[in-house]
């Protein structure tokens, strides 16, 4: 079995996102410039240990590798076998790049998606600096653009959206960045891989953005917290359950999701050790 999460907003929190949780009672898992500025409550750390005993824990995210490393609450206490990151643009295995993931990914975009110049240059044709603050090409094969969200062109953005699906690339606000990504990187398909190299056959995922929908589509029980993207797009959802909670306490419901969902196929089966692998 495998446990696919989604790490920013979903289980670890800032400052800005952790909502009504004081912050003397959440423990810093990510150190930035002599500052801890990623955060999870006591209560999730113990459940996500609990679930990465009983199951592989697979980190999902949209940082690239050297963001991720950042993690020390993520990457150190649960050394996780394999990670996702850079959107499933890249996969970690042991810490190191997976070649063989990589060259498919990269053959896949080149083969499939229009180029990264040619995504700039609709791009620069709408912005700004009066709501782009930055813009940076990530592992050569997303954007990641640093905005001010009270002052964005929402018409043109509207149009935009659809130039970049003609040329096979996706749009996704979280937030103040938006991120342009080809759709050929997902994180749908990453963990597909993984789960394949595991020889799992049942995956539970988690993830609060539309560029999480992938993995909780491929995923056989997904979960995606009440206050995240996805929950404002989906009013409701025939695949993805939503938690009630927001902010950093989303992240103790759905692991209580996932460990009662797992516990009721145990029981249901009546053995004392899993029968999905």
């Amino acid at each position: 079995m495998i446990f696919a999460s989604d790490l920013d907003q979903t289980l670890i929190y800032s400052l800005n996102s952790k909502g009504d949780m004081a912050l003397e009672d959440m423990v810093p898992v990510e150190l930035y410039e002599e500052r801890h500025i990623s955060f999870m409550t006591e209560p999730a750390i113990d459940k996500l240990k609990q679930l990465s005993e009983q199951m592989a824990f697979v980190p999902v995210t949209t940082r690239i590798p050297a963001q991720f490393n950042r993690l020390f609450g993520i990457k150190d206490r649960f050394k996780s076998k394999y990670a996702i990151v850079s959107n499933g643009g890249q996969i970690l295995k042991d810490g190191e790049m997976d070649q063989e993931w990589n060259g498919v990914v990269r053959e896949a975009v080149r083969l499939h998606c229009a180029e990264s110049s040619e995504i700039a240059s609709l791009f620069d044709q709408i912005a700004s600096s009066h709501w782009v603050r930055s813009s940076t090409l990530c592992d050569d094969l997303f954007y990641s653009i640093a905005i001010e969200r009270e002052n964005l062109p929402l018409e043109q953005l509207e149009n935009l959206k659809q130039e970049l699906a003609s040329r096979g690339w996706s749009y996704s606000l979280q937030g103040r960045k938006i991120y342009l990504v080809p759709e050929k990187v997902s994180k749908g398909a990453a963990i597909q891989y993984v789960k394949e190299k595991l020889g799992s056959s049942f995956v539970y995922a988690a993830g609060d953005s539309l560029l999480d929908e992938s993995l909780l589509l491929a995923a056989d029980f997904a979960v995606s917290p009440a206050h995240g993207e996805l929950r404002s797009f989906y009013s409701t959802h025939p695949h993805i359950r939503f938690t009630t909670a927001q902010g950093a306490l989303a992240s103790e419901e759905l692991l209580d999701m996932i460990i009662e969902h797992k516990n009721g196929i145990e029981a249901e089966c009546n053995c004392a050790t899993p029968i999905l692998k």
